[in-house]
């Protein structure tokens, strides 16, 4: 008996008794992916991780075999093998070998392929210093591995985008300390990074790149005062000359009604097509959620083409910026 075994981001997602261990499941191939022995190597290890939990999780869904089946098969706890299908955390390639077995998968160059994806899952980065947790480090991974970063931001200078300055006066403030304080100092530090790993990753094939939507309030708020405010516009204005890197939009103060005015966020999109966009939203509450559901990325994803189709881009959004530069005191 042959068993058909699909999978795609943000797929449904069931249970089914077990029925017939020993069938044998074909994965169907995917473009962007290839089985071969190079194909792990061209994505991270947070799409790695992504992909191998993606489809062990669709080949024991064809194979029939409940989790707990699984669990009692291997040895394992139930807790384990959840949070290997749910991506919490890696898996060793003799371990992902074992449960294909137990899947009936026989196609060695499919096996291989996983075997690779969970070793290249396993590659620690430069964030694991970092103690992060919960959705805000799953942001933080994905977002070193995104070919595209969309941010729309109503309050504030995106992080990525920021001065030390600026950064240190926008973080103090949303904490309620002041700027020396140890965990803004942290916290600040760790924008930075995310800002560096960014810029290493431009001489790379595939390098990535940033689209950010500005409301035009944040070109007028003073955050750090405004030589700080200055500075950071100048900024700005500095990086657009990245043409290919950097891309800037902004939304006028008489644009009274637009699809952005709910809340800001961020939208990942990666190369290729095995891997769904991923969605940010970060509150000052720390109440942070990320998701790869297709029909919030999906809106969202409609929303910021929305945002650059009715605000400012290209050399008008730069010329309302060096227009508000312009009129700083002291410019």
């Amino acid at each position: 008996m042959a068993c058909a075994a699909g999978w795609r981001p943000g797929g449904a997602i069931g249970f089914g008794g077990w029925k017939n261990a020993t069938c044998v499941v074909q994965i169907p191939r995917e473009p962007a992916v290839s089985t071969s022995a190079d194909s792990p190597m061209d994505v991270g290890p947070t799409i790695a991780r992504h992909l191998v939990r993606q489809r062990l999780r669709a080949l024991r869904e064809a194979s029939e075999l409940s989790p707990a089946t699984v669990a009692e098969l291997t040895g394992w706890s139930l807790s384990k093998l959840n949070r290997i299908e749910s991506g919490d955390v890696t898996v060793q390639p003799l371990e992902v070998r074992a449960l294909l077995r137990f899947y009936g998968v026989e196609d060695k160059n499919v096996v291989d392929t996983l075997a690779r994806l969970s070793q290249a899952s396993r590659t620690r980065q430069w964030y694991s210093r970092y103690r992060l947790a919960g959705d805000f480090q799953r942001f933080v991974a994905f977002e070193h591995e995104a070919a595209v970063i969309n941010i729309w931001q109503a309050l504030f200078v995106p992080g990525m985008l920021q001065t030390e300055e600026y950064g240190a006066a926008t973080t103090a403030l949303s904490m309620r300390l002041s700027p020396g304080d140890r965990e803004v100092q942290a916290r600040l530090k760790l924008r930075m990074d995310r800002q560096w790993a960014f810029r290493e990753r431009l001489g790379q094939p595939g390098a990535p790149r940033i689209v950010a939507v500005l409301d035009e309030s944040v070109l007028h708020r003073p955050l750090g005062g405004p030589d700080v405010l200055r500075r950071q516009l100048d900024h700005l204005l500095t990086l657009a000359e990245q043409k290919d890197t950097y891309s800037f939009g902004v939304i006028p103060l008489n644009l009274a009604h637009h699809s952005g005015i709910g809340g800001t966020f961020e939208l990942l999109q990666f190369a290729g097509s095995d891997h769904a966009d991923v969605l940010f939203v970060e509150t000052a509450a720390g109440t942070d959620s990320l998701t790869t559901d297709e029909e919030q990325t999906g809106l969202f994803k409609t929303i910021f083409q929305d945002l650059l189709r009715y605000g400012l881009t290209g050399e008008d959004a730069l010329d309302m910026i060096r227009a508000r530069r312009a009129a700083l005191p002291g410019a």
